[in-house]
C-alpha cells in the first residue's frame, strides 16, 4: 500500500486504467459465454422442432441462421422453399397471361387464410382491401427477389421474368408504398417492397420512401405516438436497414442509415425498458449490420434478451408471457442471430440451377401459400 501511496500521480492513473480495462474484459467475456449458451439452448429447442413448423416458418428459422452461420444443414429447407417458389411462380405467369380474373381469385384466397387475430393483422387487412391487386402483388415481388437470393432467377426462361417485371411495374406500387395509410400501418412490409423492387430492376423508390416516411414519422416526434404507432415506426426503420443488406446478405456502411442508427442509439434507454424483444432484436441486428455491432448499445440489447430468455421454456417468451412455439420463431431466431452474431456473413445460398425443372416439369401446385 505503501508504494501505491508513494507513486507518482501518473502511474496511478495508469494502474487505475488498466484494472478498469481488466474489468471490462471479465464482463465482456462474461456476456459472450451468456449469449453463447442462451442462443445455443434456443437453437436446441427451435431445431428439434422445426420439422413440425409450417413451410414459411422453417424458411424463415433455416433461412436466417444459415445467413449468419453457413451452416449446410439449413439448406434442404430453403431447397424445398425454392422448388415451392418455382411452381407457384409457373401457376402464376400461366394465369397472368390467360386469366382476366386471376388476380382477384388469388387475392380472394390470399385473404381468405389472413390471420385477423390482431389489431395490427386487422389493420392490415383493411388496407390491403382498399388497394385492390396489392396483396397478390407484393407476394408476387417476395417470392421472385426470392428466387433472385437463390441464384435461380437468372436461369428460368427471360421472357417470363421479363413478363412478370412488367406486371410488377403497372401494378401501382409508387401509390400504395408512398401512401400514408401504408408506412403508419404496413412500415416493415412496405419498406421490404420498396428495396425488393430496386432489386428486381422494376422501380427505384428507395430515396422516395424514405423521405416519405420522415415526412410521416418526424425524428423527435415519438411523444406524440401511441405505443401500436412507434413499434410500427421502428418496424419500419429496421426494415429499411435490413432489407438493404439484402436480408442479412452483406453489412452496409455505417453512414447510409445513420438517421437510423443515431436515431436508435439516441433513444435506446426507452427502447430497452418499452420495446417488445423483437424490436430489440431487430435493432441490435440494424446496429450490427452497419458495422456497429462492437457498441455499447448492442451489448446492453443483448444484455436484455439474455434477461427474458425463459430457460425452463428454453427460449424468450411473448411480453404476455406465451411460449407459443410457431408464434415464438421470429422473436427467437432473431435473438440467436443477435447472440452469435459473425465476422462475416453468408449470402445466398445459391441453389443448385437444376431446381428450375420444378417451374415446369412438376406436378401443378394446390392452393399453398407462400408467406413472408
Amino acid at each position: 500500500m505503501r508504494q501505491v501511496v508513494g507513486m507518482p500521480v501518473r502511474y496511478v492513473w495508469l494502474l487505475l486504467l488498466a484494472l478498469l480495462w481488466l474489468q471490462g474484459c471479465g464482463q465482456s467475456a462474461t456476456l459472450s459465454t451468456q449469449s453463447g449458451q442462451v442462443a445455443a439452448e434456443i437453437r436446441d429447442h427451435y431445431e428439434a422442432g422445426l420439422d413440425h413448423l409450417p413451410l414459411s416458418l422453417q424458411r424463415h428459422y433455416a433461412q436466417r441462421l444459415y445467413r449468419v452461420t453457413g451452416d449446410p444443414a439449413f439448406l434442404p429447407y430453403q431447397q424445398r422453399h425454392a422448388e415451392q417458389l418455382l411452381k407457384s411462380l409457373y401457376r402464376d405467369v400461366q394465369g397472368l397471361s390467360s386469366q382476366p380474373d386471376y388476380v382477384s381469385q388469388r387475392e380472394q384466397v390470399m385473404s381468405s387464410r389472413s390471420p385477423l387475430r390482431t389489431e395490427r393483422q386487422r389493420q392490415r387487412a383493411a388496407l390491403l382491401a382498399a388497394y385492390p391487386g396489392m396483396r397478390f402483388a407484393t407476394d408476387l415481388s417476395f417470392r421472385l427477389v426470392q428466387l433472385e437470393y437463390y441464384g435461380l432467377l437468372e436461369h428460368l426462361p427471360a421472357e417470363d421474368v421479363a413478363f412478370v417485371r412488367s406486371w410488377l411495374a403497372d401494378a401501382g406500387f409508387d401509390a400504395f408504398l408512398l401512401s400514408e395509410p401504408a408506412i403508419r400501418h404496413y412500415a416493415a412490409q412496405a419498406a421490404n417492397q420498396v428495396w425488393f423492387l430496386d432489386q428486381l430492376g422494376v422501380m427505384d423508390l428507395r430515396e422516395a420512401f424514405m423521405q416519405r416516411f420522415q415526412e410521416i414519422y418526424p425524428l423527435g416526434g415519438d411523444d406524440a405516438l401511441t405505443q401500436a404507432e412507434w413499434h410500427n415506426k421502428l418496424y419500419g426503420m429496421t426494415h429499411i436497414v435490413i432489407a438493404a443488406s439484402r436480408y442479412y446478405q452483406h453489412t452496409l456502411p455505417e453512414s447510409d442509415f445513420a438517421w437510423i442508427t443515431d436515431d436508435f442509439i439516441r433513444q435506446l434507454p426507452l427502447l430497452l425498458n418499452a420495446a417488445t424483444e423483437d424490436i430489440l432484436a431487430e435493432v441490435g441486428i440494424s446496429l450490427a449490420l452497419t458495422g456497429q455491432v462492437d457498441h455499447p448499445a448492442v451489448a446492453q440489447i443483448r444484455q436484455a434478451l439474455i434477461r427474458a430468455y425463459d430457460a425452463n421454456a428454453r427460449m424468450i417468451p411473448s411480453p404476455t408471457g406465451s411460449t407459443d412455439f410457431a408464434r415464438g420463431e421470429h422473436r427467437n431466431v432473431l435473438a440467436v442471430m443477435l447472440l452469435i452474431w459473425p465476422d462475416h456473413l453468408y449470402p445466398g445460398p445459391q441453389l443448385d440451377p437444376e431446381l428450375v425443372r420444378y417451374y415446369v416439369y412438376s406436378e401443378p401446385m394446390t392452393a399453398t401459400e407462400i408467406e413472408d
